[in-house]
């Protein structure tokens, strides 16, 4: 399992925001954050702050919002992560 028991608490007690969405899809497929970093271009710490309430910014909304539309329809997190690469053109 890729999160911590702190780290799960935390992001289901944060606000709900657009990263947010994506880190609780995240953490119920346990796909990783340095996949969503890989799938959308930002820092692994950015894709935490997202996680955590922070806002996903206009150069990576459309990637999150792509990403979590993957999560929702994946039912494993190698799932999610081959149709990531395949979406985003990445290396699997």
């Amino acid at each position: 399992m890729p999160y911590t028991t702190n780290t799960i608490y935390a992001v289901r007690k944060s606000k709900t925001t657009l990263g947010n969405k994506l880190g609780r899809l995240a953490i119920d497929l346990d796909f990783s954050v340095t996949r969503i970093s890989e799938a959308t271009g930002a820092t692994r710490q950015t894709a935490y702050n997202w996680l955590f309430g922070g806002e996903v910014l206009g150069p990576y909304r459309d990637r999150v919002e792509k990403l979590i539309r993957i999560l929702e329809t994946s039912s494993t997190a190698e799932q999610a992560w081959t149709k990531a690469c395949q979406d985003f053109n990445l290396k699997i």
